[in-house]
């Protein structure tokens, strides 16, 4: 049963969620099948303990029809029953997170139904909860359009219209600008979507009215809307990069509004501003001070997890970039920290990796190389980059012999392997040739020297800053023991 959709299901659910799809099963209003419950209560036992051993169909059938022969077609329909009802009781849980909706769904009910006795009620719960909600992303303005829209139906005005009384409730205005704040919001936010894919894969980026949108967008009535003001602003990022004032003008309005939108939401709108930075990371350290402040405020508002998780890539970056800035201690905490919050699958090669990664920023090359060792060859995305920072640690360690055997068996390996993009491929096999050229007896005077950091600086290379580093530490070498010897 493990492999069947039904129980990878349910095996998704937490524990809690569990206990709200038993109640919801066993609602007669939602659920009256017996069977269907007998299935689930077999599997709920299976996947709550936990067990490794797995359960028959045809056991699961024996409690549902003890006295009939197993008939696949049937059983395999009873449990297509039960995933239908899953799926039902995923809709019902957000729709039972958002009073808004529901409110907004009674308006339409009662409208229908023309029950005349909670028209006042009906109305001033939508309202309220209307205020008090929290989430004033895009999709806030869309409830807020669908509420008006449906206060209009209800105040029946197109029947009464021409009763002076009924004027003041015409809400055509507020109808009408919700609308726009939603379609203004969404096109803005989809459009810096594009745009942000766009430097990664080339995507057919015109946009119907999307030039009029901005125009309009920018027109101070617009400024008080948080998503408008937010995307827009994120746009401007991605088209004048170089104008430092729209980052502090996002900064800004991050500060001021992010609290306001959902998680997901909360979290693409800081990572714009995180990929702002990333973008111009070279230019100065500045932009490395910023985007650290960027990642502990996503860290501070639990908006970088998904799925309470870290991605092992978001964790890297994180280390990566706060040990240029050498922040050791901070780095050391939050792998302590936040190791934990890493997919179980990753997390062994995850916390290898980056232990390995502090100890080679703080010179403490003998513990390096035991952890790199640790790193499974095959993740890629960690495998790689350790065996760069193995190559440069046996440098450091002078442990040459060892190095250029390392430096032949990884070159091999890049020869070999066929999943990496050539331009990757190029920039560690170069790393492999410029050390080589390091640890070469011949490079002995200026003029070698001077053309080795050239080439270096020509080339597309993993380990630039630490090759030319070490070209530097050769020439000032040269250069005394060529004094000594003049004297």
């Amino acid at each position: 049963m493990k492999e069947t959709k039904i129980y990878l299901f349910l095996s998704s659910l937490t524990a809690v969620q569990l206990n709200r799809l038993t109640r919801y099963l066993e609602s007669p209003y939602f659920n009256r099948n017996e069977k269907l419950l007998k299935i689930y209560y077999r599997l709920e036992a299976l996947i709550r303990e936990g067990a490794e051993l797995d359960v028959s169909k045809k056991e699961i059938w024996e409690l549902i029809y003890p006295n009939e022969n197993y008939h696949d077609e049937k059983f395999r329909k009873h449990c297509s029953e039960l995933l239908d009802l899953g799926e039902a009781f995923l809709a019902q849980q957000v729709y039972d997170e958002n009073p808004v909706h529901q409110a907004n769904y009674l308006l339409q009910a009662v409208h229908q139904k023309q029950i005349e006795k909670l028209f006042n009620s009906s109305q001033t719960k939508a309202i309220s909860l209307a205020k008090k909600q929290l989430n004033k992303g895009s999709s806030h303005y869309y409830y807020l359009y669908e509420i008006e829209k449906n206060l209009y139906k209800l105040n029946n005005l197109e029947t009464t219209r021409v009763h002076k009384g009924t004027i003041s409730k015409i809400n055509l205005a507020d109808i009408v600008n919700n609308l726009d704040y939603f379609y203004i919001s969404e096109k803005l936010k989809y459009y810096c979507s594009l745009l942000s894919w766009n430097r990664i894969s080339a995507l057919d980026s015109k946009l119907l009215f999307i030039n009029e949108i901005i125009e309009i967008a920018r027109k101070d009535e617009f400024k008080e809307i948080p998503p408008i003001a937010i995307y827009l602003k994120i746009y401007d990022t991605f088209i004048d990069n170089d104008n430092i004032n729209n980052y502090w003008e996002l900064k800004e309005l991050i500060e001021n509004h992010l609290d306001l939108f959902p998680l997901d939401e909360a979290k693409e709108i800081i990572e714009s501003a995180i990929n702002y930075n990333i973008r111009n990371l070279n230019k100065s350290v500045d932009f490395q001070i910023e985007l650290f402040a960027l990642y502990k405020k996503s860290l501070e508002k639990e908006i970088i997890f998904v799925n309470n998780e870290i991605s092992p890539w978001t964790f890297k970056n994180i280390i990566t970039l706060t040990l240029r800035l050498k922040e050791f201690d901070w780095t050391e905490q939050f792998i302590q920290d936040y190791s934990e919050r890493l997919n179980p699958l990753y997390k062994e090669n995850s916390v290898n990796y980056n232990m390995a990664l502090l100890y080679y920023h703080k010179k403490d090359f003998n513990k390096v190389i035991p952890l790199l060792q640790k790193v499974e060859y095959e993740e890629l995305f960690y495998g790689l980059d350790s065996k760069a920072i193995m190559i440069s640690t046996y440098f450091e360690l002078d442990e040459i012999q060892v190095l250029t055997s390392f430096l032949g068996s990884f070159k091999n390996f890049l020869s070999r392997d066929k999943s990496l993009n050539q331009s990757r491929k190029l920039s560690y096999l170069n790393l492999v040739k410029f050390t080589k050229k390091l640890i070469d007896t011949n490079l002995n005077n200026e003029i070698k020297l001077e053309k080795l950091k050239n080439d270096i600086l020509n080339e597309s290379t993993v380990g630039k800053p630490w090759l030319l580093e070490k070209v530097e530490e050769l020439r000032l070498s040269f250069r005394v023991s060529t004094r000594k010897s003049n004297r």
